[in-house]
C-alpha cells in the first residue's frame, strides 16, 4: 500500500490558468510531430528542421520542468540535495540530445519526459507537490510522449 503525505492543495482542481497553459505548451509538440508525419515539406520546412523544431522544443521544456523541480527544491526543508539533483538532470540531458544523431536524440527526449513524470509523480504521492500537479503533469506527458514517439515514425 502506497501511503501518501497531504499537501495544503491536495483538494483543489487543476488551476484553469495551468491548465490553460500547459495545453498551449503541447501546440508545438502536436504540431511538429503532426508535420513530421503528415506533410514535411509544408511550407517548404523539411523534415530535418521540423525535427530539429521539435528537438530544441522538447530540450526547453525538459529544462523548464528541471527548473520547476529547482523551485520546489528551494523550498523544500527535507532532501533538498537529492531535489536539486533530480531539478539539473532534464537540461543536462536535454542539452546532450541537442548535440545527439536522430533517432537517439528524440529517444533520449523520451526517456527525459518519462523519468520526469514518474519522478513528479513521486513527488506528489510524498506530499510534495499538490495532486492537481501529478493530474496536471500525466496528461501532459503523456501527449509530450506520444508526439515524440509519433516523429519517430516519420523519419
Amino acid at each position: 500500500m502506497i501511503t501518501t503525505n497531504k499537501h495544503p492543495d491536495d483538494n483543489h482542481p487543476i488551476p484553469l490558468t495551468a491548465l490553460l497553459l500547459g495545453i498551449a505548451g503541447l501546440i508545438p509538440f502536436v504540431g511538429t510531430a503532426l508535420s513530421i508525419l503528415i506533410a514535411p515539406d509544408f511550407l517548404g520546412f523539411g523534415a530535418g528542421l521540423l525535427h530539429m523544431i521539435l528537438v530544441t522544443y522538447a530540450a526547453l521544456i525538459a529544462s523548464f520542468l528541471g527548473g520547476v523541480r529547482w523551485g520546489n527544491a528551494m523550498a523544500a526543508i527535507e532532501h533538498q540535495r537529492r531535489e536539486f539533483i533530480i531539478a539539473v538532470m532534464p537540461s543536462l540531458v536535454a542539452w546532450l540530445a541537442l548535440a545527439t544523431p536522430r533517432p537517439y536524440d528524440v529517444m533520449m527526449l523520451i526517456g527525459v519526459f518519462l523519468a520526469l513524470g514518474v519522478s513528479d509523480l513521486g513527488l506528489v504521492i510524498k506530499g510534495g507537490a499538490p495532486r492537481w500537479y501529478g493530474t496536471l503533469r500525466v496528461g501532459l506527458t503523456v501527449v509530450a510522449v506520444a508526439s515524440l514517439i509519433g516523429a519517430l515514425f516519420g523519419h
